[in-house]
């Protein structure tokens, strides 16, 4: 009896420590409670060799994207690719500074020689993603017509957010997840600014979090993005290591009126 006893407490002592070295790898609370937020002090374990991410980018017309660029342009169906990808305009002014959502669809776009490490992959296969990009140039939409607030023109950028609502809501690769495996640029602070609040499940790609509620967007899924440089860069620097011969720092403030940043 004694001996039985000893086995049971033997036996239940390695299962305990097998379950512990098991959830400290494994999160099982992602997999079985995913509306609880995972633990913080557990990071998954990464590779520099692991492969990049697979994504799939959205075909969608046009007028979501590229087709603000210039309203003369026409594409007659034609998918974008690399090669008739149009440039970005030299005379956009300060529009360029949210323009990361169109260097993001050129980057998929791109077809190097292969030879370049890259960090993303796009396939063209959606069940092979491992996330969705949604080329919805949202911040340049409220630049060309919400800019003042209150135009007529701003009716445009409405309506091009429920019509991207309407085109997600009918793929089964955004019914599957609820958005929330879905890439969508939103980097003005006005951008999206009618029908954010339906896609705050999604990773935002974002420049601050000044004007979202900490429910809709935050670090823990959505990706701050820098400022596109809309001046030319310093050029006639000789010093081999700038930054420590540099005793002052000079930078852009921008202005943009932040009326809810002190």
């Amino acid at each position: 009896m004694f001996g039985k006893a000893i086995l049971a407490l033997v036996f239940f002592f390695l299962l305990f420590i097998s379950y512990s070295i098991f959830i400290g790898t494994v999160d099982l609370r992602s997999y079985f409670f995913p509306i609880l937020p995972s633990q913080a002090n557990v990071r998954a374990p990464c590779s520099i060799e692991s492969s990049p991410l697979s994504v799939y980018m959205y075909d969608l017309p046009r007028r979501f994207n590229v087709g603000m660029l210039n309203r003369r342009w026409k594409f007659d169906g034609v998918p974008v690719t690399g090669s008739n990808l149009p440039k970005w305009p030299e005379n956009s002014g300060l529009k360029k500074q949210h323009s990361v959502e169109y260097w993001m669809m050129a980057s998929l776009l791109y077809e190097g020689g292969g030879n370049e490490a890259a960090e993303a992959v796009r396939v063209l296969d959606p069940e092979l993603a491992d996330a969705f990009f949604v080329p919805f140039f949202s911040s340049l939409s409220f630049n060309t017509h919400g800019h003042n607030m209150t135009d007529p023109d701003t009716e445009l950028d409405r309506q091009l957010q429920i019509d991207i609502l309407k085109y997600l809501r009918k793929s089964k690769y955004w019914q599957r997840s609820a958005g929330r495996d879905h890439i969508i640029p939103m980097h003005h602070p006005n951008a999206f600014r009618f029908l954010r609040e339906q896609v705050n499940a999604s990773i935002l790609i974002v420049a601050d979090f000044g004007r979202y509620p900490k429910s809709m967007s935050n670090l823990r899924k959505d990706v701050v993005a820098p400022y596109v440089h809309v001046v030319d860069a310093f050029t006639d620097d000789s010093s081999p290591d700038p930054f420590n011969s540099r005793t002052t720092l000079l930078f852009f403030m921008g202005r943009t009126v932040r009326k809810d940043v002190c």
